[in-house]
């Protein structure tokens, strides 16, 4: 058997209505607020993520760039030394 207390109804004064109306009111914009917010915040993380992605790709290329400019100078180094030269440019008259 339930104890009488659970048994037993309770009704609000019209002034507890009200004011239970107006809490629940009050906690359902609160969480529309806080909804819109989320929404934003996430909007804003999703472009800094793409900018971010773009910057990144920007760097990667530009290295790739790099190093293969190092290499193309690195190649000709190799090559000026393996034909044996290496000193100046100029051309000497032959007598």
């Amino acid at each position: 058997m339930k104890p009488q207390v659970e048994k037993r109804a309770v009704i609000m004064e019209p002034e507890e209505k009200r004011a239970i109306e107006l809490l629940q009111q009050i906690r359902t914009v609160n969480k529309d607020k806080v909804a819109r917010q989320k929404a934003k915040r996430r909007e804003r993380h999703g472009q800094y993520r793409k900018k971010k992605a773009e910057v990144e790709e920007l760097k990667a290329q530009k290295k790739g760039e790099e190093k293969k400019e190092a290499m193309r100078l690195l190649g000709q180094k190799q090559k000026r030394a393996e034909m044996g030269g290496g000193g100046s440019r100029k051309k000497r008259k032959t007598q």
